[in-house]
């Protein structure tokens, strides 16, 4: 007859190391990774959030509609949620005719409207014009690591109806920046559309 569990023989338990007790390996884990991200990446700790140009500086534009809502709803800001643009402009033009089967008269578009901010984190823009076209500049700069650079693009938007579903047409003669064209409004958007990097040199 098998021996009860609590009269079985047990195995010493194996005392901690004296490393062990003060510092526990999950803990040093942990505390080696920060040491090394601070050690590596020294502008997380020095520039907060005015970083040297790069991923988190990039400026993109957010394209949004509500079904059946007549406006376009327009966002632009920065891939990092908190960086600060020096200056963000948006013209609007609406006064042409496109449908989004054909090229687009870039050079006929009049903005006759703008839209300018200074230091912001954002611009956003609406407009019920079926089409509209945007002209968006952002200036970008970093006081800590002296780095800076002009985000731009040149849009051109179309909402067909038909069937009781739309579709937003897209279009731009900018170099770099890539569009998708046509997008179901209620399926696809929002959509985020990334300006070109144009260099410290590049403003409009």
């Amino acid at each position: 007859m098998s021996a009860p569990f609590d009269t079985l023989p047990r195995l010493p338990r194996r005392p901690p190391g004296r490393l062990g007790v003060y510092a526990p390996w999950p803990l040093v884990g942990v505390s080696v990774l920060l040491v090394a991200l601070i050690v590596f990446t020294p502008q997380l700790v020095s520039i907060g959030h005015q970083p040297g140009v790069g991923i988190l500086t990039q400026a993109e534009l957010v394209v949004d509609k509500v079904p059946g809502n007549a406006s376009l709803h327009f966002y632009v800001w920065a891939l990092g949620e908190e960086i600060r643009y020096d200056m963000i402009a948006i013209g609007v033009a609406t006064q042409f005719n496109w449908t989004g089967g054909s090229a687009v008269n870039w050079s006929a578009l009049n903005w006759t409207e703008w839209h300018n901010g200074t230091n912001v984190l954002s611009v956003i823009v609406s407009s019920t014009g079926n089409p509209v076209a945007l002209n968006i500049s952002a200036f970008y700069s970093s006081p800590s690591t002296g780095s800076s650079t002009w985000y731009v693009g040149v849009f051109a938007f179309y909402v067909a109806v038909s069937s009781g579903s739309e579709s937003l047409y897209s279009a731009t003669p900018t170099s770099g920046v890539a569009v998708t064209s046509p997008l179901s409004v209620s399926n696809d958007l929002p959509v985020a559309i990334l300006l070109y990097n144009a260099g410290p040199g590049g403003a409009p």
